[in-house]
C-alpha cells in the first residue's frame, strides 16, 4: 500500500450483519424516516482506475455491484470522486464496503468546491469490518449542519487483508437534524413494477397485444466534435488514438456527435477507470464515422485482457454508433473447428451494451457498422431494451470454440430469472437488414436468458459453424424470427433449444416463439426444436436447395411439446436421406430433457420434390391436417409403429 496507516475506526452506527447480500440484509441501525434520509444526486463519478468493477457501480443504487481498484505497495492510493453538480451542503456520507463484514477498509475523504483544490475531511478512516450495510461517516463537522462541497473524493488504502479497495455503494446525505442516519442497503434492491403484466404475444408488441414502436435516438442536433481536434490521428500506426476518442466524447454534450473522418484509428490504451475498455459511450452522444469501408477502429487488445471491449455502454440511452468498422490487430490463423479452444485473439467484445445497476441501456442504434476479429461476441446486448442493430456486417471471429466464442450478435437477459417487471428487462431489440459471413462464426445471432419480444428480421446469413439463429435453450420466449435468409449452414438455420454448456445449463427455449417467412437453403436442418421447447409456431417458411450433405431435414421436431408447423413449403431438397418434416425421439443432453414429440399440429404444408417427405418416428397427440405430401423421390409419408398420429 502507498502508506501504512494505523486504523482509526470511524464512528459507525451499523453493527455486524450475519447475512450476506445473497440473503436478507439485517442491520442494527437507528430507525430512519419512512422514505429514508435525503441524499444528493451524483451527476458524475470518476476513479483512478478499476479492475472492471467500474466507478459507476458505487453510485448505481444496486447493492450487488461494486467499484474495485487495487492499491499496490509503493504506488499512489486509488481514489473515487463524486460530482454533485453544484456546490451543496453535505451533512455526512454513507458507505457500504464489499465484504465489509469480513475486513476493515482504510481510507481518507477529501472535499472540493471546484475539483482542483482539495481539503481533507477524514484522515485515517476505517470501516467497522462488521457490516455489509451502509456505515455513516461524518466529515469533521456536525451532520446536522455539514459542509459545502461539489466534489467528494474517497482515497483508498486497501483493507486489512489486501490492497483492494471495494466500495459497494456510497451516498452523500443532506444535513439531517436527526444526525447521521443512513439507508438500509437492502432497501435499494429494486422491486418489480406492481402493475406489470406478462406478455402473451410474440414480437414487438405490448403486453395487451398492441404494437410496440421502438423509439430511435434523436438525431444529433448539437455540435460536431472532430476527433482530430482532440489528438486522434487517422493515419495508421501513428500512436494511440484511443486517448483522442475518449477526450472528444468527454467534451461532448448530450445531442452532440463525435465525428471520425476516414482513416485507421489505432486503439491501444484503455479507459483510466476501466482497464477492459478502449472507449466508454455516453448517453446522448453519437459516435459517427465516415463509412464502414473508410473509418476503421483497430483494437490492440488481446486475449490477455479478460472481457476486453472496444466500445461499451452501461445504462446508456440515446446513442448512435454508425458508419465505421470495429476490428483488431489479430492476424490469424482463423479456425472453423467448434471444438478448438486453443486459438483466438483480439478483444473479447466489439460493442458491449448492458445495464448499469437496475437500469438497462435503451434507445441505442448501431447502423452500417462492421465488426470482425473479435473473440466472443461482436455485439452483446444485455438486460437492455429498444436497441436496434441495422444494416451492419459481421464476420471473422478469432475463435469459434466452446464456452461462448464466435457469436455475431447476442441478446440476453438475466440467468434464471424472468425480469419482465423490472427496468433492466431484456426485450424489444430489433436486429434487421444485417449480413453475416458465417465461415468463422459459431452462431450468427443468439438469444439467451429470458430475453423476450425481440424481432430478428430481414437478415442474410451465409454459412455458419453451428446453428445460425440460435435460441440458446435458456428460457428465451415470445421472440419473432422472420423474413431472414439463411444459406449453407453446417448445422441448423434456426434452432430452439440447445445442448451446449452442460446437461443442466442449457435445455429448452421458452414458449411462444414465432418462426415465419424465412428462406432456408441447404442447411443441415432448416428449423429444429428440441429439449422441451414448448409452443413454437413455425409457419410460411420456404425450405429449399438441400441438395448435398450435411442437409438432412427441413423441419425437425424432437421434444417439442405443442409445436404448430403450418403452411411451410419444403421442396427441391434431394440430399441422400433428407426428410422434409421429421419427428424423432429426443435423446436429450446425457438424458436431460429427453422425450418424444407431443401435441404437434402439422397443417397445410407443401412437401414435394425432396428425397423424402414426412417421417414420424415417435410421438403422441400428433395431428396431420390438409398437407400436400407428394412427388418425393423416396417415401412420401412414413409413420412408425407406436407413434400416435391423427390424419394423414
Amino acid at each position: 500500500m502507498a502508506r501504512r496507516r494505523r486504523p482509526a475506526l470511524i464512528r459507525a452506527l451499523a453493527t455486524a450483519l450475519a447475512a450476506t447480500l445473497a440473503g436478507t440484509l439485517a442491520a442494527a441501525l437507528p430507525a430512519a424516516a419512512a422514505e429514508g434520509p435525503a441524499h444528493h444526486e451524483v451527476i458524475a463519478v470518476a476513479a483512478s482506475g478499476s479492475d472492471g468493477n467500474l466507478p459507476e457501480n458505487a453510485v448505481d443504487g444496486d447493492p450487488t455491484t461494486r467499484w474495485s481498484a487495487q492499491t499496490i505497495d509503493g504506488a499512489e492510493a486509488q481514489w473515487l470522486t463524486l460530482d454533485l453538480g453544484e456546490v451543496s451542503q453535505v451533512g455526512y456520507l454513507g458507505i457500504a464496503w464489499h465484504q465489509g463484514d469480513q475486513r476493515q477498509s482504510y481510507f481518507d475523504l477529501e472535499a472540493s468546491a471546484d475539483g482542483e483544490t482539495w481539503a481533507p475531511v477524514v484522515t485515517g478512516g476505517a470501516s467497522s469490518g462488521a457490516s455489509l450495510n451502509f456505515e455513516p461517516v461524518q466529515l469533521g463537522v456536525p451532520p446536522e449542519t455539514g459542509l459545502a462541497a461539489r466534489y467528494l473524493r474517497y482515497v483508498g488504502y486497501g483493507n486489512a487483508v489486501s490492497g483492494w479497495n471495494s466500495v459497494t455503494e456510497i451516498r452523500a446525505y443532506l444535513p439531517n437534524p436527526d444526525g447521521a442516519v443512513v439507508d438500509d442497503l437492502s432497501d435499494l434492491l429494486p422491486g418489480p413494477d406492481p402493475d406489470a403484466v406478462p406478455w402473451t404475444e410474440p414480437g414487438l408488441v405490448e403486453p395487451d397485444g398492441t404494437a410496440h414502436v421502438i423509439t430511435e435516438p434523436a438525431p444529433a442536433a448539437g455540435a460536431t466534435l472532430d476527433v482530430r481536434d482532440y489528438g486522434a490521428d487517422p493515419a495508421p500506426d501513428t500512436g494511440d488514438d484511443a486517448v483522442g476518442l475518449r477526450a472528444a466524447i468527454a467534451a461532448a454534450d448530450a445531442g452532440d456527435r463525435v465525428l471520425l473522418p476516414p482513416g485507421t484509428y489505432d486503439l491501444i490504451s484503455t479507459d483510466p477507470a476501466d482497464p477492459t475498455t478502449h472507449v466508454v459511450l455516453r448517453s446522448g452522444v453519437h459516435l459517427i464515422g465516415s463509412g464502414a469501408d473508410v473509418t476503421i477502429l483497430r483494437s490492440a487488445l488481446t486475449e490477455e485482457t479478460s472481457a476486453g471491449k472496444v466500445l461499451r455502454g452501461y445504462g446508456v440511452h440515446d446513442v448512435v454508433i454508425a458508419d465505421l468498422t470495429v476490428t483488431s490487430t489479430f492476424d490469424g490463423p482463423f479456425s472453423d473447428d467448434p471444438n478448438d479452444n486453443t486459438i483466438g485473439g483480439g478483444p473479447t467484445y466489439g460493442i458491449y451494451l448492458a445495464h448499469q445497476g437496475p437500469n438497462g441501456s435503451e434507445r441505442v442504434l448501431v447502423e452500417n457498422v462492421t465488426v470482425e476479429r473479435f473473440q466472443r461476441i461482436a455485439i452483446r446486448i444485455e438486460r437492455s431494451r429498444d436497441v436496434i442493430v441495422r444494416g451492419s456486417h459481421f464476420a471473422n471471429a478469432t475463435s469459434v470454440g466452446g464456452g461462448g466464442a464466435g457469436y455475431g450478435i447476442a441478446i440476453q437477459g438475466a440467468p434464471g430469472e424472468d425480469r419482465y417487471a423490472y427496468d433492466d428487462d431484456s426485450r424489444y431489440s430489433l436486429i434487421t437488414g444485417n449480413t453475416f459471413d458465417g465461415t468463422y462464426l459459431r452462431h450468427a445471432i443468439l438469444l439467451q436468458y429470458y430475453t423476450h419480444n425481440n424481432l430478428i428480421t430481414g437478415n442474410t446469413i451465409t454459412g455458419g459453424v453451428l446453428d445460425a439463429i440460435d435460441l440458446h435453450g435458456e428460457d428465451e420466449y415470445q421472440n419473432e424470427i422472420s423474413w431472414n435468409a439463411v444459406t449453407g449452414g453446417r448445422a441448423a438455420g434456426i434452432a430452439l433449444g440447445n445442448t451446449g454448456g452442460g446437461a443442466t445449463q442449457h435445455d429448452a427455449s421458452g414458449p411462444g416463439n414465432w418462426v415465419h417467412h424465412n428462406t432456408l437453403r441447404g442447411n443441415r436442418e432448416a428449423v429444429i426444436v428440441m429439449l422441451g421447447s414448448p409452443a413454437t409456431l413455425i409457419e410460411h417458411n420456404v425450405i429449399v436447395a438441400g441438395q448435398f450433405a450435411p442437409a438432412r431435414s427441413g423441419i425437425e421436431l424432437r421434444n417439442a411439446p405443442g409445436t404448430v408447423v403450418r403452411a411451410n413449403v419444403v421442396t427441391g431438397n434431394r440430399a441422400e436421406g433428407f426428410w422434409g418434416i421429421r419427428l424423432v425421439t429426443d435423446p436429450g443432453d446425457d438424458g436431460h430433457a429427453a422425450g418424444d414429440p407431443t401435441d404437434v399440429l402439422i397443417e397445410a404444408n407443401v412437401v414435394t420434390g425432396n428425397a423424402n417427405g414426412v417421417r414420424i418416428d415417435a410421438g403422441t397427440g400428433i395431428e396431420l391436417r390438409a398437407n400436400v405430401i407428394a412427388g418425393n423421390r423416396g417415401e412420401d409419408l412414413l409413420i412408425a409403429d407406436g407413434a400416435e398420429v391423427i390424419g394423414g
